[in-house]
């Protein structure tokens, strides 16, 4: 793929001004891929029991409908992987654990008869606690579509990068992502850190040497930013989000 192309795909995306925008840009980089389906998903966490998820699909359809109506995002050993790497896959990765996994061998060789012989996908992670995948798939197997793939990785992994930054100007534009927006001050980040160590109002109030009320006042401030109503999910919006994390010092 010439590196011209490359960048004409990536300033498609940065113009994409809705899904449907940002879809035909994913099935243009598809077809110039030589790849024949393609699919993004993110994981928003607006919430940490109920996060949010948004999709770009250029699957089969049958497969899409039989995937979500099986629940398959619970057993696919693709998305595992690349919820807990930023490594890309190649599927034919995958081989090994079919052979002692019979769920991931049911899985794989199903979403085979789909159409999905072979493929590759792309994880994203985010510091505000977000996740995503962008996978491209063949009815190729391994054997005859390895070379392509490997050839084209090293533009796909960074197509992706872009593609997810498009997905979230678009959804922080029409305020599907308010955290995005969100800004927590110093002192703010601080209350609730110590919160989260456990600390009652008085520890913490007797640790940042300010008053017990300036400490509730902080933490009621950063709820009504966090849209949530009490201490407790002001840490869990805020951890999840990536507005506070661990200290470095």
């Amino acid at each position: 793929m010439a590196q011209t192309s490359l960048n004409g795909f990536i300033d498609a995306l940065s113009r994409a001004g809705s899904l449907e925008a940002i879809h035909g840009v994913c099935a243009d980089f598809c077809h110039f891929s030589e790849s024949e389906h393609f699919i993004y998903g993110a994981r928003i966490p607006t919430s940490l029991t109920q996060p949010s998820f948004i999709y770009v699909s250029g699957y089969p359809e049958k497969w899409r409908e039989r995937y979500l109506e099986r629940n398959y995002l619970c057993i696919d050993p693709v998305v595992a992987h690349c919820t807990r790497s930023s490594l890309p896959i190649n599927w034919s990765q995958v081989a090994p654990l079919e052979k002692k996994d019979k769920q991931a061998r049911m899985f794989m060789d199903e979403a085979r008869d789909h159409g999905l012989r072979s493929g590759i996908s792309f994880p994203v992670h985010t510091a505000c606690g977000e996740s995503a995948m962008f996978s491209l798939g063949s009815s190729d197997d391994h054997k005859k579509a390895g070379p392509r793939i490997e050839a084209m990785s090293p533009n796909a992994l960074l197509f992706t990068a872009h593609l997810h930054e498009a997905v979230r100007r678009l959804f922080s534009q029409v305020d599907h992502l308010p955290i995005s927006q969100i800004s927590l001050t110093e002192r703010e980040k601080q209350c609730l850190l110590w919160a989260a160590e456990g600390k009652t109002t008085w520890e913490t109030a007797r640790i940042l040497k300010i008053s017990e009320r300036t400490v509730i006042f902080h933490v009621q401030n950063a709820a009504e930013k966090l849209n949530v109503v009490n201490r407790q999910q002001a840490i869990a919006r805020a951890i999840s989000t990536g507005l506070i994390a661990p200290q470095l010092n």
